[in-house]
């Protein structure tokens, strides 16, 4: 500390404040106490720049010392912007200037503690920005170890300089020698808090009107993270919001003119109802909440939902449950967060009139409360970020969830009552729970008249069988898309795993055993990844014209990685453009396409060694038909068995024995050919065994109706 010599002259002058360097540290720390708050921060003021895209860049980070990189396409900041703005601390500019520029955005930060974010995540900042007008960009370079208690703040001067950058608009923040390390799981749990800190879209429009920072709003804002260990650059991916449409009740507010409004809706109990509360809620003008209700309980759900989307759902609201809180678009924390009990939902216990017990706590709850106080009047936040000031509005609003959700669980869960009552009378009808037996015995008790009773008995059990089939093939079905969904998340940590001993020094056995072992695991993504495409696609169940060139390419981008590593050369011909068949599922043609794939695959290894497989694929337009030939160079079909492999349960594989290598064969179901000529047939379309060209020894010929010009016409009003 620097001695004061001059006392005379100051007795003249009198003093001012200073400023000791430590303050820095000590904002940091108090302003922004979470890692989570510090990005956030920093997501906030790229919103107020007029970013449409921000991304999040996590480089090195399994151990602290990595780091962090955050770019924006904002408006970037000129020589005067970074004096006065980030420099300055304690800036006024967001209060004098509380709109953006270019899209009109109510800006969302006005304390200036984004510089205190960046101290918070690393020791060394550099804040490189450019703004549209301007030849070069700006770089500015920051130590944060050199603000230390005992030194004068305006003693501490930062470098700053002109430099070319790559890009046209923005500012890029690099933030080194973090102070914490960011995990793959670290980092996917601040992706969602920071997805949560945008208001979904999904919940009010009143946020299109304002333009507020929603995720579907006129001015997109995008945000992206990715982690990045030895090169590798990993997307993380965020919640997937299906499970709120299997929600048992939606529950929606709002407050005019001092009266409380919620809407309850259950198309699971037949409830369609407006509950109104008349307790003078005069703070809350601008109010809007969505809440989506669960029973955790699958007895609620059973012929609802299958049994592994209720497992999912449970997982959800115990990780999510609760009532999030946005103001002005943007999320307010604690509000939501596990163990926030804000609207008082953990301290009810509530019954219906009837004596029922009401499931009532925030693990029944996920929702969303929206606040719309542009000038802090009602509602303003802490200064360090750290939830609103808790006045008469806050406790206001508190009520106000509160009771609304009371009076909507009472009226969901009286339904549910009714139903459970319901449930235990007497039923002589037949439902989806009575057994197949049980069915078949009341189809016997019936008396029919001029009618073969037996026959009808007879349609209806294989009827039944058919019923019980769909089930079961359902049931696999889903167990195949939760594996894929599953297995999605371990492709990038393998993926990284098996480049990072690609550089290391291995010896020729352990170099070969990896190369092999990176073979075997680009087969097994193009295989999730066809997987993965074929339930997207078949979630949509509305059927629309296929452009076959468009779907064949679709099929080779998918399994391009399986043709090189198998050595098979495949060939692709038109004839004319624009081949439309009749309206049919996209995911109908991926099973023809596999089917051909993996029989023509299976030929081709019974007689060829590698850098010998052909397969090519010829499509057209012909008598109204647009027709595929799949050809290939394989053992071919023999003409007694060109008609039998249509059938099912016919095959040519041949089980293997124990000399056979494992990466040699690929046992056949007899099932594949007959699936595809169903398909082919449900449309009125061919399929059969075509003469092949020169060196080819099969060709599939497959027949689908073109789309006519007046059923064409239909799909592109």
């Amino acid at each position: 500390m620097e001695e004061i010599k001059n006392i005379s002259t100051i007795l003249d002058k009198g003093i001012n404040f200073s400023v000791d360097a430590g303050i820095i540290t000590r904002l940091g720390n108090e302003l922004v106490g979470r890692a989570e708050t510090a990005v956030s921060e920093l997501v906030k003021n790229a919103f107020d720049a007029d970013a449409n895209n921000l991304n999040v860049e996590f480089i090195d980070t399994d151990t602290p010392g990595g780091t962090l990189i955050i770019q924006d396409d904002g408006n970037g900041m000129d020589m005067n912007q970074l004096i006065n703005g980030f420099m300055r601390l304690s800036s006024s500019d967001k209060i004098h200037n509380p709109i953006s520029p270019r899209y009109k955005r109510q800006r969302a930060g006005k304390k200036g503690i984004g510089r205190f974010a960046t101290q918070r995540l690393g020791t060394r900042l550099s804040i490189i920005s450019k703004t549209s007008e301007s030849n070069n960009g700006l770089k500015l370079s920051i130590d944060w170890n050199k603000y230390l208690t005992d030194t004068d703040l305006s003693s501490i001067f930062n470098p700053i300089q002109e430099i070319e950058v790559d890009f046209s608009q923005g500012t890029k923040l690099v933030i080194e020698d973090l102070r914490d390390s960011w995990s793959e799981v670290n980092i996917k749990r601040i992706y969602r808090y920071v997805s949560d800190l945008l208001q979904p879209d999904f919940l009010s429009d009143r946020s299109l009107v304002l333009n507020l920072p929603t995720t579907q709003t006129v001015a997109t804002f995008n945000v992206s993270f990715f982690k990045i260990t030895h090169g590798l650059k990993i997307p993380i991916a965020n919640i997937d919001r299906m499970v709120l449409d299997n929600a048992l009740a939606i529950i929606e507010g709002y407050v005019l003119d001092g009266r409380g409004i919620c809407e309850v809706v259950s198309k699971r109990f037949n409830i369609n109802d407006t509950i109104v509360l008349d307790k003078g809620y005069n703070f809350l003008d601008e109010i809007h909440f969505k809440v989506y209700y669960f029973i955790l309980n699958y007895e609620w759900y059973e012929s609802y939902i299958p049994k592994m989307e209720y497992n999912r759902i449970k997982d959800f609201v115990k990780d999510n449950g609760g009532i999030k809180l946005y103001r002005n678009g943007f999320r307010v924390l604690p509000y939501g967060e596990i163990g926030n009990d804000w609207a008082n939902i953990e301290k009810t216990a509530i019954k219906t009139e009837e004596g029922a017990y009401v499931p009532f706590s925030n693990n029944n709850f996920f929702g969303f409360v929206e606040i719309i106080d542009k000038d802090g009047v009602n509602f303003d936040e802490t200064s360090s970020r750290e939830g609103l000031i808790e006045n008469t509005a806050f406790s206001q609003l508190a009520d106000f969830i509160n009771t609304s959700l009371i009076a909507s669980a009472r009226r969901i869960n009286s339904a549910r009552l009714s139903e459970k009552q319901n449930r235990k009378k007497p039923n002589t009808t037949i439902t989806d729970s009575d057994s197949t037996k049980n069915i078949i015995e009341k189809l016997r008790s019936i008396k029919v008249q001029k009618v073969d009773e037996n026959d009808i008995i007879e349609e209806a059990i294989l009827s039944l069988e058919g019923v019980e089939m769909i089930r079961v093939l359902a049931t696999v079905g889903l167990n195949i898309a939760e594996f894929t969904h599953e297995i999605r998340q371990f492709i990038p940590s393998f993926n990284g795993s098996i480049n990072y001993l690609l550089n290391q020094k291995l010896n020729i056995e352990a170099q070969h055993s990896l190369l092999n072992l990176k073979e075997n695991f680009n087969r097994f993504k193009t295989y999730t990844a066809f997987i993965d495409n074929t339930i997207t696609q078949n979630v949509n169940r509305e059927k629309y014209p296929q452009d076959l060139r468009r779907v064949v390419k679709e099929f080779f981008n998918i399994f391009k990685n399986d043709f090189l590593d198998s050595k098979i050369d495949v060939a692709q011909e038109y004839y004319e453009y624009d081949l439309l068949t009749v309206p049919m599922h996209p995911s109908e043609w991926f099973s023809i396409l596999y089917n051909c794939y993996t029989n023509s695959k299976k030929a081709i290894k019974r007689v060829h060694n590698n850098d010998e497989g052909k397969i090519r694929i010829v499509g057209g337009r012909e008598n109204g038909y647009i027709y595929l030939e799949f050809s290939d160079n394989g053992d071919g079909i023999p003409e007694k068995n060109q008609e039998r492999i249509f059938d099912a349960f016919f095959t040519t594989s041949i089980p293997p024995n124990l000399e056979t290598n494992r990466n040699d064969y690929i046992i056949g179901t007899g099932l594949g050919l007959k699936i595809v000529k169903d398909i082919v047939t449900s449309y009125h379309g061919k399929i059969y065994v075509a003469n092949p060209e020169d060196n080819y020894r099969t060709c599939i010929r497959i027949e689908i109706p073109e789309i006519t010009t007046k059923e064409l016409k239909v799909y592109e009003s």
